[in-house]
């Protein structure tokens, strides 16, 4: 028997094709473009996010921490209503931190008597408007949040007021006596730990005008007497200033400045948020004397500083990083500005009503 065998050809392996591979790296490069593109998106959106929420943040961390000291403006007793300054008139440097008889008082930018005590916040590049410069303003109170001590004896001929427990006070810090008939603020002339004198001149200024402490002031030796009794206190004042500045690492922020006691060689300046570039602000008036805000309008249209009842505050919030593509226009106090920068900007209001005031 024959057998015959039968060669099989041997299979042959072919690889990809030059067209082939081009294809497929035409492919691939598209699918790595795609995935890159939505990376890149991705990590904008969340800067972007970050960004708009760090800045919400800064801005409700601002306007409650302003708003408590706001709503105190002016506070020093039972007898806030009315005041008696028996301090010298103060002028030149931080004459403002003196003004307890107004309570609150505002400065505008734009103003050409805005205190020099103040930096003037710098303002961005804008490539189209004018963006006004930022406001300041100042809360005087008593600083209820320290220890207050009670009147045990009141000597008006020699001008020393007795109190109890003991306190810390030294000579020349100034301090608010108060009963429900009207507060006194007077710069103690000396003493020991339970007795506070209020004589005439000083030897820190500004001084006392007069050891009177009775309305009205009269800057005299005597002055107009009155004695505080057993329903008084004696509490220190305290002065504070909020204005914007550029910190340390370039970005803006609001800054508070603090003067307790008229002792301006120990006062504090605080950094309280940062992000903020421009404050604006705005006053409501009572001009019939009803107790209710009759209009609003800016500092240097304030007549009378004790007839404002509430404080519109508007922050300009601004990104720390330039996170957008390309300039946004953004809206501060009605206004539109085109900037040339790429930060991220956002306007916060809040409206803040002065508690001892008004209805």
């Amino acid at each position: 028997m024959n057998m015959r065998y039968q060669l099989k050809e041997p299979v042959r392996q072919f690889g990809f094709s030059l067209i082939e591979l081009m294809i497929a790296m035409v492919l691939g490069m598209g699918l790595m473009g795609g995935a890159l593109h939505v990376f890149i998106n991705s990590k904008q959106t969340f800067a972007f996010s970050e960004e708009m929420t760090w800045m919400q943040e800064s801005a409700r961390y601002a306007m409650e921490f302003v708003s408590r000291d706001v709503r105190m403006a002016g506070y020093f007793g039972c007898g806030s209503q009315s005041m008696a300054v028996t301090l010298d008139p103060s002028s030149g440097s931080n004459a403002w931190a003196y003004d307890f008889d107004k309570g609150l008082v505002g400065y505008d930018g734009d103003d050409s008597g805005f205190p020099s005590d103040f930096p003037t916040a710098s303002v961005p590049t804008l490539a189209s408007g004018t963006l006004p410069k930022s406001d300041a303003f100042t809360v005087l109170r008593g600083a209820t949040e320290d220890e207050q001590f009670t009147v045990t004896g009141h000597n008006t001929s020699s001008a020393v007021i007795s109190v109890t427990p003991n306190h810390t006070f030294s000579s020349g810090q100034i301090l608010v006596v108060s009963d429900c008939d009207h507060a006194a603020v007077f710069q103690t002339t000396g003493g020991n730990k339970i007795k506070l004198g209020h004589n005439k001149g000083g030897s820190v200024a500004p001084g006392n005008c007069t050891k009177g402490l009775g309305l009205p002031v009269v800057c005299t030796a005597n002055g107009t007497a009155y004695q505080y009794d057993g329903d008084a206190f004696v509490m220190e004042v305290v002065s504070h200033a909020y204005f914007v500045n550029t910190a340390s690492n370039n970005v803006p922020s609001i800054y508070r400045q603090e003067i307790k006691g008229g002792l301006v060689a120990g006062s504090e300046t605080e950094e309280l948020a940062q992000g903020v570039e421009s404050i604006q602000t705005i006053y409501g008036l009572d001009v019939n004397g009803d107790g209710a805000v009759n209009r609003y309008v800016t500092a240097d249209n304030v007549a009378d500083w004790t007839s404002v009842m509430s404080i519109q505050i508007h922050l300009l919030m601004r990104s720390i990083s330039e996170v957008t593509a390309e300039p946004v226009t953004f809206r501060f106090v009605g206004n539109s500005y085109t900037p040339t920068d790429r930060f991220l900007r956002k306007e916060f209001t809040s409206t803040i009503f002065i508690r001892n005031r008004g209805v």
